[in-house]
């Protein structure tokens, strides 16, 4: 028998410590799969194995393994995670469990220690408590052991005697996962029918500048005791802080968050009452990052329109009132203009008298001239005249 890790593809140094360590400890677990019990059988416990196990499988991460189950009732309250299987203790180290809806969406992750749950090379069942995780229709629960050759080492027990029609193996980085050939592997739930009503609502979305904001509502029967979002993209999450607005809670992711995401990623919101925790996931990608940069960009572009047209308009308004100024000024100048026409006219009639009276000045002058000359001569005349007379007496 091989472990699992030998068949996903790990190569080098790392898959020949992989393979050593698995052998190593599969001969051991020859003997200890003979000493396998079930846990009892219970009528809120779902399960697809026959409570034997034959052979054993781990991997490193992102792959992981995951059963898909069918719930005898449509809302179904996880309230527990059991696994069979055993480690090898050399620390410390986590591993992880996901529930996640019919379309694979992650509705609850959590990640604990091996050591807490397992002793050291001893296979049996570890019961795994969850706050009571309602999904509706089928679901997956995925394990991922985090396996390392020289750390702390998580094995599941796989049951190769039922049909493998449940369970897979699964990559949570490319959100790929494909049927496990030989088996099933052996985890089980625990749980119950989700009576009481928990629904998370959405209301509205807001695409602003710098962020995406969501508003929500949260109907219950019970008391709802806690409200909390995270934003998942890949392997990491991350909470994102919900404001309680009234009747409505609030929760907003910052677009640098969704920016060059090659997988959409989950933004779950959860709501928590006394008997159950009720999850919603809003699958956020960039395709939405990129549909709010060509809403942005068309935001901009229409304003910049009504921009231009309110510039246009007031142009317009002020290019009717230059309009109106040059009509006045045209009329101004006309006016002003003919004033000009009429004074040059009388400025030119006052030229002609006056070049008429120089004419008559010149005129006159002559004629005293002439006056003067004509007098003069007569005076003379008359001087010589009365002198003759005079000689002629004396004589």
């Amino acid at each position: 028998m091989r472990s699992e890790a030998d068949k996903l593809g790990v190569g080098g140094e790392v898959k020949s410590a992989a393979q050593t360590v698995g052998k190593a400890v599969l001969s051991i677990l020859l003997v200890l799969a003979q000493t396998s019990h079930a846990y009892p059988d219970s009528s809120l416990l779902l399960r697809y194995d026959d409570g034997g196990a034959e052979c054993f499988w781990s991997d490193y991460y992102p792959n992981g393994i995951a059963v898909k189950f069918t719930p005898p009732a449509l809302r179904w309250r996880i309230t527990a995670v059991l696994i069979y299987g055993f480690a090898v203790v050399k620390g410390e180290k986590p591993f992880i469990i996901e529930v996640r809806d019919n379309d694979f969406n992650v509705v609850f992750k959590v990640s604990i220690p091996i050591p807490n749950y397992f002793k050291n090379a001893t296979l049996d069942w570890a019961k795994v408590t969850l706050p009571g995780v309602i999904v509706e229709g089928n679901f997956y629960v995925c394990v991922y052991p985090m396996l390392e050759p020289n750390e702390t080492q998580l094995w599941i027990a796989i049951d190769n005697d039922t049909i493998s029609d449940r369970s897979f193996l699964v990559d949570c980085y490319r959100q790929e996962m494909r049927k496990l050939d030989g088996g099933n592997a052996m985890i089980r739930v625990k749980g119950e029918e989700a009576t009481d009503l928990a629904e998370i609502i959405l209301d509205s979305i807001f695409f602003e500048k710098e962020s995406l904001r969501i508003l929500f509502r949260v109907i219950a029967t019970s008391n709802v005791t806690e409200v909390s979002a995270a934003l998942q993209t890949g392997f990491l999450t991350e909470d994102c802080e919900v404001m309680h607005r009234g009747e409505l809670y609030e929760v907003t992711v910052n677009w640098p968050k969704l920016s060059g995401l090659k997988e959409p990623a989950g933004l779950v919101l959860r709501s928590k009452t006394l008997n159950s925790t009720t999850n919603l996931v809003i699958k956020l990608g960039e395709t939405l990052f990129s549909e709010y940069l060509r809403l942005r960009y068309e935001n901009w572009f229409l304003r910049a329109m009504l921009n231009n047209s309110r510039e246009q308009e007031t142009l317009r308004h002020m290019l009717e009132g230059k309009e109106a100024d040059i009509t006045i000024m045209k009329a101004s100048l006309e006016a002003y203009e003919k004033k000009q026409l009429k004074e040059a006219g009388e400025v030119e009639k006052l030229a002609q008298e006056l070049n008429l009276m120089r004419l008559l000045m010149g005129f006159l002058g002559l004629s005293m001239i002439l006056l003067f000359i004509v007098l003069g001569r007569k005076s003379h005349a008359s001087s010589a005249s009365t002198g003759g007379e005079e000689v002629g007496e004396n004589a």
